[in-house]
C-alpha cells in the first residue's frame, strides 16, 4: 500500500511547531504507521526558515524577550522529545549571546534560529523509524485536487525540473513568502530607466540585499519600524562601524568609512516605534475595562461588534486607568479601578482640580511627538526620540507614558478572540486594518531599548537625517530618486529601500502558490458581509484552520497556520506557541484522516479479496 503522505509547506517556526504536534500524534499509534512526511523549506534551514536563518549578523536582535520563546507545548499528547529545553535553558546550557540577562534579555535572531534548528534535529532523531521524513530544499508553486488526494508542483532541487508529488495532506505555513507577489510587483513598479540596484524592495537577507549599496551614497528608507532598524544597522555596524558607550549610558557611533553618507528614513506618520526594556510585560496584568463581557455589553446581545463604538472607548478607559495608576502613585494617592466608568472619570476630574499642572491623558497624543507633559507642545524629531528612550528605560511600572503606550499589547488576546473570523462588522474590520492596526503595533511592539539608542546615536552623528521623515513625495529621476516635503526642501538620493514587511492586503498580494490554489478552487479570499462587504486580503479558513474552497466548504486535508491567516485572525507574527494555535488541531485532524483512510483501505481489500 502506498504510504499516507503529509506535506508541510514552509518549515520555519510555525512549520516546526506543526511538525512537533504531528509527530506527537503519530506516536500515539501503537502500530507501525506507513507514513511519509514531506517538509518543504526553500532556504534548506529546517526549523528556522528565512527570518531566523543562523547565517545572519549578530546585531539583528529579536524584539521578543527570551523568556517567551519555547518550542515545546505543554499539551497532551506530550512531545516525543524527552529533554525539552526552552530557549532560556538552552541559552544557559550553550552560552549563547543575549542583550541583558538570559531570561529577560533580547537575543540575536540567528541565536534563536540555532535553537529552532536544534529542536528540529531532536524531532528528527526521536521520530519513529516507520515514519519516513523527506526534506525538500525548494519552493512549492502549485497544489491541485487529484481525486481524494492533492498534487503538488515544485522545482526539483537536484534536476531543477518541474516535479509533481501526490500527497494526502497539506499544511501551508509559508510565512511572509505568502505575500511574494507584492514584492515582485514593487520591484516591477520601478520606472524602466531606473537601475534596479537603485531600488531594493526587500532587505532580507541584509548582507546580500544591501551589498550593492556603495560607501558615501545617499539612501532613502521607506518605513520607520523594526525592518528600518535592521536596515540601518546593516549599513553601519554591519560595515565595520562601532557603537561605544559613554559613562552616562549614551552611545556614540564610530564610523568605518564604508557607510552611506546619509540615510533619510520616512513613513506616513514620521513616527518611530516606541522601544521597550527587557522587563516590559514581565508582571501579569488582568484588564479591568477592556474585557469580553464589557465589549459584549456595549454591543448588546443581537448586535455585531463595532470597533469604534464598542471597543475603542474601553481601550481608552484601560489606557486611562494604567496611566493614572502611575500618576496617582507618584503623588502618594490611592487610585481605585472602579468598573463604573463615571466613578473613574470622577476620580480623574477631582485629581486635576487639585493638580492642574499635571498632564491630562489624551489618547491621540500617543500618536504624536507629544510628551506627557502639560507644559510642552510637540517636540522635534530628535528630542522626541530622546524622550522615548527616557520613558522606555523607566518602563511601564514607573512611567505613566509607557503604562499607557504598552496597554494594547496586554489586551491583544481579548481583541483577537473578537476580531477572529469576522467577529466585528465589515466596516469595523476595514477601519481597524487600515487606520488602527499599524499605529497600535507601533506603540506596543517596539524594538529593544539598545537598538533605539543606536538609532539616536546615528541621528546625533548626522548619518541619519530626519528632515524628510513625515510623508515626503518620492520622485523618480533619471538617476536615482528625489524626496521632497515642499518646494524648498528637496533631496536627491541614490538608492531607495522599502523597509516594510509585506502583508496580505488583497488577493493581488498573494504568492504564486496561493494564486494557483485559488485558480484551482482550493482557496478563496476571506470576506465579511453584513450591511457592507470587506475583503480582508487573506485566504479564508474555518475555525479548525482548514482552507475554505471556492464554494464555501472546508477542505478536510488542506490547512493554514501562521502569517497566511493574518486578518482572519490577529497577531500571527510571533513565536508564541499558543497564539492562534492551529497546529494542534491540524495534527489531530491528520490522525483522524489517516485512520479513516486506513479503515477504508482495509474494507476495500476485504471486498476485493
Amino acid at each position: 500500500m502506498r504510504p499516507y503522505s503529509i506535506a508541510i509547506i514552509g518549515v520555519g517556526p510555525k512549520g516546526l511547531y506543526a511538525f512537533e504536534r504531528l509527530l506527537a500524534r503519530l506516536h500515539q499509534e501503537n502500530n507501525d504507521s506507513n507514513i511519509e512526511v514531506h517538509l518543504f523549506e526553500k532556504t534548506g534551514v529546517f526549523g528556522a526558515g528565512e527570518i531566523y536563518h543562523p547565517n545572519q549578523p549578530e546585531y539583528l536582535l529579536m524584539n521578543y524577550p527570551n523568556r517567551n520563546i519555547n518550542v515545546w507545548l505543554k499539551e497532551h499528547p506530550e512531545s516525543i522529545v524527552p529533554e525539552r529545553l526552552d530557549f532560556v535553558a538552552w541559552l544557559d546550557k550553550n552560552g549563547g549571546p543575549s542583550i541583558g540577562d538570559s531570561e529577560n534579555g533580547f537575543s540575536p535572531r540567528r541565536t534563536v534560529g540555532e535553537y529552532l534548528i536544534y529542536c528540529f534535529n531532536l524531532l528528527e532523531k526521536h521520530a519513529k523509524k516507520s515514519i519516513q521524513i523527506i526534506k525538500h530544499k525548494t519552493e512549492v508553486t502549485d497544489v491541485k485536487p487529484h481525486g481524494d488526494e492533492l498534487l503538488l508542483r515544485y522545482v526539483s532541487q537536484y534536476s531543477r525540473l518541474s516535479t509533481t508529488l501526490k500527497v494526502n495532506e497539506v499544511l501551508l505555513t509559508t510565512g511572509h513568502s505568502s505575500c511574494k507577489a507584492k514584492l515582485e510587483r514593487d520591484k516591477d513598479s520601478c520606472a524602466p530607466d531606473i537601475d534596479h540596484q537603485a531600488f531594493i524592495p526587500f532587505v532580507y537577507p541584509v548582507e546580500e540585499k544591501l551589498a550593492p549599496i556603495k560607501a558615501n551614497t545617499r539612501v532613502a528608507v521607506k518605513g520607520l519600524g523594526l525592518t528600518f532598524i535592521d536596515t540601518v544597522l546593516a549599513l553601519t555596524e554591519g560595515r565595520g562601524g562601532r557603537f561605544e558607550k559613554l559613562k552616562n549610558g549614551r552611545l556614540i557611533y564610530m564610523p568605518s568609512g564604508r557607510e552611506p553618507s546619509k540615510i533619510f528614513p520616512f513613513s506616513r506618520s514620521g513616527m518611530p516605534m516606541i522601544p521597550r526594556n527587557a522587563n516590559e510585560g514581565l508582571l501579569p496584568y488582568k484588564p479591568i475595562y477592556f474585557t469580553p463581557e464589557n465589549i459584549k455589553a456595549q454591543a448588546g446581545s443581537n448586535q455585531k461588534i463595532s470597533f469604534a463604538k464598542h471597543m475603542l472607548p474601553l481601550l481608552i478607559s484601560e489606557m486611562q486607568y494604567r496611566y493614572y495608576r502611575i500618576v496617582f502613585e507618584s503623588h502618594d494617592l490611592s487610585f481605585y479601578p472602579d468598573k463604573n466608568l463615571r466613578s473613574l472619570d470622577k476620580q480623574i476630574r477631582v485629581f486635576h482640580e487639585q493638580y492642574p499642572q499635571v498632564y491630562r491623558f489624551n489618547f491621540t497624543d500617543l500618536f504624536k511627538a507629544k510628551p506627557f507633559d502639560e507644559s510642552v507642545s510637540e517636540l522635534g524629531a530628535l528630542a522626541y526620540w530622546h524622550y522615548l528612550l527616557k520613558e522606555a528605560a523607566l518602563g511601564s511600572e514607573s512611567s505613566a507614558f509607557m503604562a499607557a503606550a504598552t496597554t494594547w499589547g496586554r489586551l491583544s488576546e481579548t481583541f483577537n478572540a473578537i476580531y477572529s473570523f469576522g467577529g466585528m462588522t465589515a466596516d469595523s474590520q476595514a477601519l481597524f486594518d487600515s487606520q488602527y492596526r499599524s499605529i497600535l503595533n507601533r506603540i506596543s511592539y517596539g524594538p529593544p531599548l539598545l537598538n533605539m539608542k543606536k538609532m539616536v546615536a546615528l541621528v546625533e552623528t548626522g548619518l541619519i537625517d530626519l528632515d524628510f521623515s513625515e510623508k515626503p513625495e518620492v520622485q523618480t529621476l533619471n538617476e536615482g530618486w528625489g524626496i521632497c516635503t515642499n518646494q524648498f526642501n528637496f533631496q536627491k538620493v541614490d538608492v531607495l529601500i522599502d523597509a516594510r514587511i509585506p502583508t496580505l492586503d488583497s488577493t493581488k498580494d498573494w504568492s504564486l502558490l496561493f494564486s494557483n490554489m485559488r485558480k484551482n478552487g482550493l482557496l478563496r479570499p476571506f470576506t465579511i458581509s453584513d450591511d457592507t462587504t470587506y475583503e480582508a486580503g487573506c485566504p479564508e479558513i474555518d475555525r479548525q484552520g482548514r482552507a475554505v474552497d471556492h464554494n464555501g466548504y472546508p477542505i478536510l486535508n488542506i490547512s493554514l497556520y501562521g502569517t497566511p491567516t493574518e486578518r482572519i485572525t490577529y497577531d500571527n507574527d510571533t513565536l508564541s506557541r499558543t497564539r492562534n494555535n492551529f497546529a494542534s488541531q491540524w495534527a489531530l485532524n491528520v490522525l483522524k484522516n489517516y485512520k479513516a483512510t486506513t479503515i477504508k483501505s482495509k474494507k476495500s481489500k476485504i471486498y476485493n479479496g
